[in-house]
């Protein structure tokens, strides 16, 4: 959810929704028919993405079993990444090759499902300034902790769904969805930072071997 509401994607969902679409939300808040269209490809949008990170979880998992006799030397560097991916949310340490957005391009074409359904696989697999490192700390514990490749799956599957289910409910409560954005764009600051300070906090437990007792 944190994703879902960081700066750098919470004020550019009216625009995804639009641009899947093919139609803008003014019209879709007057037209019936044009509401169903945009929670159509909001929905295929969600399920390419949550695909994907699904997929990485359980890739992620499987080279975690392959490193199991060094999984104290993972778990400290793994604690180190998450204390770096939360300083960089907090704006404290920018690294330019990763302050930028990584995200294989889809060309413009007339909207369609499956078109809807490519661009969410992009979008799962995409990094960014301020998604990036939440992805990157998901990652680093699915492949830390001592999962079967299924539970590493779900474990992603939970964050594709905390990412995708507020975005298919500005899809389908598309008459209120500005106003909801609007109210909730002035506490996205605040959720990064708090969101930053949990990430820290489990690095420095995960560096100190301290995790796994909580």
């Amino acid at each position: 959810m944190l994703s879902f509401l960081s700066p750098c994607v919470l004020p550019l969902v009216p625009s995804y929704l639009a641009y899947l679409a093919g139609v803008s939300l003014e019209q879709a808040q007057d037209q019936h028919t044009q509401r169903w269209r945009v929670s159509v490809h909001a929905f295929w949008f969600i399920l390419g993405g949550t695909l994907v990170l699904t997929l990485l979880g359980g890739v992620a998992t499987v080279l975690g079993n392959a490193l199991t006799a060094y999984q104290q030397v993972l778990e400290r560097i793994g604690g180190l990444l998450l204390i770096f991916f939360g300083m960089m949310m907090t704006g404290l340490l920018r690294l330019p090759w990763l302050s930028q957005t990584y995200r294989i391009q889809v060309g413009p074409g007339q909207s369609a499902w499956w078109r809807s359904g490519v661009i969410g696989l992009t979008f799962g697999a995409s990094w960014s300034a301020c998604t990036g490192p939440i992805l990157g700390s998901v990652l680093v514990l699915s492949t830390v902790r001592s999962f079967t490749p299924l539970q590493g799956a779900i474990f992603l599957l939970a964050f594709a769904l905390g990412q995708g289910i507020p975005f298919l409910l500005v899809g389908l409560l598309v008459e209120r969805a500005r106003t909801f954005l609007r109210r909730v764009r002035r506490y996205t600051v605040i959720l990064s930072s708090a969101g930053a300070a949990i990430m820290i906090l489990i690095g420095v437990f995960l560096f100190l071997g301290l995790f796994s007792n909580y």
